[in-house]
C-alpha cells in the first residue's frame, strides 16, 4: 500500500498484566508501526491507571518503536488551570524514560468539555475546531476498537477494499 507513517495513536492500557503488554509491543514492532503518540495528561488519567501505561512506554522504549508523550492541554500548554498542573505532573511520571513530550493537543470546547468544562473557555467567543478535515482528502484512518472504519469493518472486509470503495 505504501504507507509510510504506521502511526498509533493510544492511551496505552489495554491489559494490567505484564507478559501482555509484552506481548502487543512485540505485535506492534514486528507490524511495521513506526511512530507512537501516547496519551498521558489529566484527562487520560481520571480513568485510566498510570503503571500499566508506564510499563506499556518502557516496553515500547526497549522496541525501539519512536515514542513520544501526547498530553491534551486546557486552554493552552502556558495556561496554570489545575488540569494542566496535573497534566505537568504524570508527564514527570515518565522523566526518567526520557520520552519526548510532543505538541499534544488543546482540549476543545464542545461536547462533554463544553458541558464540564465551561468555566475555562471564554464566552462568545466563536471556536471552530482545529481538528476538522476534508473528507475527501482522506490522509489518517482511526478504527474504531471492533473495527469500524470508513463505513466499513475490517473485521469483514479488507482494508484496501474499504479504501477503495470509500464514498463520503
Amino acid at each position: 500500500m505504501g504507507i509510510e507513517k504506521k502511526q498509533l495513536i493510544t492511551n496505552g492500557f489495554f491489559s494490567k498484566k505484564r507478559e501482555r503488554i509484552e506481548e502487543v509491543v512485540t505485535m506492534l514492532e514486528k507490524s511495521g508501526v513506526n511512530s507512537l503518540l501516547l496519551s498521558v495528561d489529566a484527562f487520560h488519567q481520571e480513568t485510566i491507571p498510570l503503571e500499566p501505561v508506564k510499563y506499556f512506554a518502557e516496553c515500547v522504549v526497549k522496541s525501539k518503536i519512536p515514542v513520544k508523550l501526547s498530553p491534551a492541554w486546557l486552554v493552552s500548554e502556558e495556561d496554570n488551570n489545575p488540569y494542566n498542573l496535573k497534566t505537568k505532573e504524570v508527564l514527570g511520571k515518565f522523566k526518567d524514560l526520557h520520552i519526548p513530550i510532543g505538541s499534544g493537543n488543546i482540549v476543545f470546547p464542545s461536547g462533554n468539555a463544553l458541558k464540564y468544562l465551561s468555566e475555562y473557555f471564554e464566552d462568545g467567543v466563536a471556536y471552530s475546531s482545529p481538528y476538522e478535515e476534508d473528507i475527501f482528502d482522506v490522509r489518517a484512518i482511526s478504527f474504531s476498537p471492533n473495527g469500524d472504519v470508513l463505513n466499513g469493518n475490517i473485521n469483514n472486509n479488507d482494508i484496501q477494499d474499504i479504501l477503495e470503495s470509500y464514498r463520503p
